[in-house]
């Protein structure tokens, strides 16, 4: 469903070759929703999915442009990227795609484009930007503001009043203290215990977390533009 709720017919889903392409399609289909489309943006062209109908980007006819549309990249900076040249291919509908499975307080607000995956939960007055991607069984506390392209991984639990700037990405079961700053393009490693903040373009693991490496671009190498960190 959207984040007010409502059920689209169908959605359009781009890519077709990224490994979180699955769980996109699963949440739309546990919505009560089709695939009409899969985009396949990738150089070789169309391939062959079981997910659903492959277009290439030049077969997009304008009743598949004009569909809600759902961005299936977990990279911050691959997922600004798509989201740019989905733009730029005329697609102009991006709601908020949040698995029918979750708890949701009716005091969080979730930005277009934002995909929440199955049976996460989100506190009071939680705020999430745009294009932001929250994945299975994460725990979002009251207060909480997720900026614009960061990702939460499966099983992530972020306390009270967390700050997580646009394009950081943390991973799978971490845990992230109240109040504790994540700063833009900044990388928490799997299972870490992160109990201060974290600046931006760091790399932290470990429990209690500890810098890894520091002046990072982003997650696999690749981070959102200073122009959206500075919006």
């Amino acid at each position: 469903m959207t984040s007010d709720g409502a059920v689209s017919a169908s959605w359009l889903i781009y890519t077709s070759r990224s490994g979180y392409t699955a769980e996109v399609a699963e949440i739309v289909w546990r919505a009560g929703a089709e695939i009409a489309a899969l985009v396949d943006n990738m150089p070789d062209g169309p391939m062959p999915s079981p997910l659903g109908r492959v277009v290439a980007p030049s077969e997009l006819t304008d009743d598949l442009r004009s569909l809600p549309t759902a961005i299936a990249m977990t990279t911050p900076g691959h997922r600004f990227a798509c989201v740019a040249e989905a733009t730029e291919l005329g697609i102009r509908s991006f709601p908020a795609l949040v698995d029918p499975t979750c708890v949701v307080s009716r005091t969080a607000t979730i930005g277009p484009g934002t995909v929440v995956n199955a049976s996460v939960t989100i506190a009071a007055n939680a705020r999430f930007g745009r294009f932001v991607h929250v994945n299975r069984s994460a725990s979002v506390g009251h207060d909480a503001e997720i900026e614009d392209y960061a990702t939460l991984g499966p099983g992530s639990v972020l306390a009270g009043f967390i700050t997580v700037d646009p394009g950081a990405y943390i991973g799978a079961g971490a845990i992230i203290a109240p109040r504790v700053h994540l700063g833009a393009n900044s990388t928490v490693g799997a299972g870490a215990v992160v109990l201060r903040d974290v600046p931006e373009r760091t790399v932290v693991a470990g429990n209690p977390a500890r810098v890894l490496r520091d002046e990072d671009v982003g997650f696999e190498g690749v981070g959102v533009p200073s122009s959206i960190i500075t919006e």
